[in-house]
């Protein structure tokens, strides 16, 4: 394994347990088993370190939504893959998941490149869902990339999983009643 790969995994569990404010780069240096010297000829500071452990975080995301949803055949199936995978996968992703369910403040100016570029793919995953669903006479959407744009940024409360969690409902009862609300108004009358 690489210098950069091991600092990134040190990066990550340290970041995972106590965020972004709490951990320094001696302590990276120290998990990683490099010098401080090594870390900065990777990276001009911690906030870069924790940048790429998110830009990481987020491939690792997008890759899970994506094959979810390849897997499905149906403009329904694909999107809930989509949150299914999204919702189910996130506490893993344990610095994706600070950012999303801590203090999103705190984080963005580090990480705002990153989230938008993950937004914008998600977006694009979201209307070709919706393309494939108009293609294929399931759905009837005007404006397919505003409704991608539309369904992302409203379901981006459902990262906050305690929403869920406080309900006392599962995730997949949730899911399918959220599903039903969205299909209802764009399926075919």
């Amino acid at each position: 394994m690489d210098k950069r790969t091991e600092i990134i995994l040190a990066a990550q569990r340290l970041f995972g347990q106590f965020g972004l404010k709490k951990v320094t780069v001696e302590e990276i240096a120290a998990e990683a088993k490099v010098s401080k010297v090594t870390i900065y000829r990777y990276y001009k500071n911690k906030n870069e370190i924790f940048n790429d452990v998110i830009r990481i975080e987020a491939d690792q995301m997008y890759d899970a939504i994506k094959k979810a949803m390849d897997d499905e055949n149906s403009a329904e199936g694909k999107l809930k893959a989509h949150l299914v995978t999204k919702i189910g996968n996130i506490k893993d992703l344990v610095n994706f998941y600070l950012v999303t369910h801590e203090t999103v403040n705190s984080y963005w100016p580090y990480i705002g490149e990153v989230a938008d570029a993950f937004t914008a793919k998600e977006q694009k995953l979201v209307a070709e869902a919706l393309e494939f669903g108009n293609q294929s006479g399931q759905l009837d959407v005007k404006d397919v990339n505003l409704m991608a744009h539309i369904l992302v940024v409203s379901l981006k409360s459902l990262e906050l999983t305690w929403a869920v969690d406080m309900m006392e409902v599962s995730l997949e009862t949730f899911t399918e009643m959220l599903l039903a609300v969205i299909f209802n108004g764009l399926r075919r009358s």
